[in-house]
């Protein structure tokens, strides 16, 4: 191949790959947001005031037991009403420390709103609150970048 024609294929390459790259970065405006391709949106769980929660804790999330509209949900997003008084326990799902803490948008414990870590499978712990707006998220602060929930009170 002479520097000529090798040249004239690189430069057609290049134009190729450029072409793509734009193609893929304009693509159709369809009104997809964040990748939400296969249709699933995050739902809510409205739960009534004296409503026990219970989630079992394990490093990869919290899974929902009760009530029966969060069981087998990960990380639930729970809508509270504001004042409500609430029960959250959790238990231990595997033999790993977990903890239950209720942050504000700061990632900040709410009103002490916080148990002792537990590291025994079966064992957990129990929070007892009246819901405010300043509570945005329930998380592991051992795991929180996984076993973490939405709270949104309304």
């Amino acid at each position: 191949m002479t520097e000529h024609t090798r040249r004239t294929v690189l430069k057609a390459a290049g134009a190729s790959t450029l072409a793509v790259a734009v193609a893929g970065c304009t693509g159709g405006d369809d009104d997809e947001r964040n990748g939400d391709e296969n249709g699933d949106d995050a739902d809510e769980f409205e739960i009534d005031p004296d409503t026990k929660i219970v989630l079992e804790g394990y490093a990869s999330g919290w899974n929902g037991l009760e009530p029966e509209a969060i069981d087998g949900e990960t990380n639930p997003t729970l809508v509270l009403e504001e004042g409500g008084e609430y029960t959250m326990e959790w238990v231990n799902g595997q033999s790993m420390a977990h903890d239950l803490q209720i942050w504000d948008d700061a990632d900040e414990v709410v009103d002490e709103l916080s148990t002792e870590e537990v590291g025994s499978e079966g064992e957990g712990a129990t929070l007892e609150f009246t819901a405010s707006s300043e509570m945005v998220t329930y998380v592991c602060s051992l795991h929180a970048g996984n076993q973490i929930g939405d709270l949104v009170v309304e």
